[in-house]
């Protein structure tokens, strides 16, 4: 219980601060800027810009964002995960709420600076929420939920579908505004797929005179079955066991020195799985 209470505080705390770096993001960056960013953050921007220009009328950024994400948030309630869901509500709330609260200000000027570094704050501040075992809301309820079912990352196909949007933008208020729009997206999109690791997978390939131990360990604290090869070492000429399994890339460190406590001689290979096809056990949200 004690575990649980502090794993929470955990996870709130990395939201808050998660929270917390994409509202001053949104408050400096991208309004120096007059970026758009993707997804639900950006279509909030769009319609709350829209109107100011054309209309003449003010309507908060935080509520168009909030009401924007509460239908995703019903769907992945449903299928993800209850405790997923209020930790991505969370984040949403308070990114909504520090966005209206806190003053707009110009770090630089340079828009290849802008553009660059925004992406880069934005990336961050997704990949905290994702730590925290929430999301960041918008198009990341709908990545996420794609991810759950296809079992790979969906970062890249979301950020083509954000292109669109930041297209529409182009038409609007110009094609300057909306080529970087499209560059800070993409910079902000790769510095999430870069450390989102739940859907990225490692192959062990270990040589070991304990491959029944490391097996039984493996099942027994990751929930990973294994698989025994036999072979022949070139050198001794002996028969060697070979212990084969795939286990999250989240956990490639914590298998590996596991292995290593079990047998410090054994030999092992990771390798990047790029396509797995069969059972997996995933780690729950």
């Amino acid at each position: 219980m004690e575990t649980n209470k502090r794993s929470l505080v955990r996870d709130v705390a990395l939201i808050v601060v998660s929270a917390t770096i994409y509202a001053l993001n949104m408050k400096s960056f991208v309004h120096a800027g007059n970026l758009v960013p993707g997804g639900f953050s950006g279509l909030s921007v769009l319609i709350s810009r829209s109107a100011a220009q054309f209309f003449n009328l003010k309507i908060s950024y935080g509520l168009l964002y909030a009401l924007f994400n509460v239908p995703c948030a019903i769907l992945v309630y449903k299928t993800v995960g209850k405790r997923f869901t209020y930790l991505s509500v969370l984040d949403f709330m308070l990114v909504s709420i520090f966005t209206d609260l806190f003053p707009t200000f110009n770090v630089t000027s340079d828009m290849l600076l802008i553009t660059v570094f925004g992406g880069i704050l934005g990336g961050l501040a997704g990949t905290l929420v994702l730590s925290s075992g929430g999301c960041g809301g918008g198009t990341d309820f709908i990545s996420i939920y794609y991810a759950k079912k296809k079992q790979k990352s969906m970062w890249n196909t979301i950020l083509i579908m954000n292109v669109g949007m930041l297209l529409i933008s182009g038409f609007i208020f110009g094609w300057e505004s909306a080529l970087y729009s499209i560059i800070f997206q993409f910079v902000q999109t790769q510095v999430i797929d870069l450390f989102d690791k739940r859907y990225k997978r490692s192959c062990f390939l270990i040589v070991t005179d304990k491959a029944e131990e490391v097996m039984v360990e493996i099942r027994k604290n990751f929930r990973h079955n294994s698989t025994e090869l036999f072979g022949i070492g070139y050198y001794t000429k002996q028969e060697k066991k070979i212990v084969y399994t795939v286990v999250g890339r989240y956990e490639q460190q914590q298998v590996l020195n596991l292995v290593l406590s079990i047998d410090p001689n054994a030999f092992i290979n990771v390798m990047n799985s790029e396509k797995l096809v069969g059972r997996f056990n995933e780690l729950p949200y």
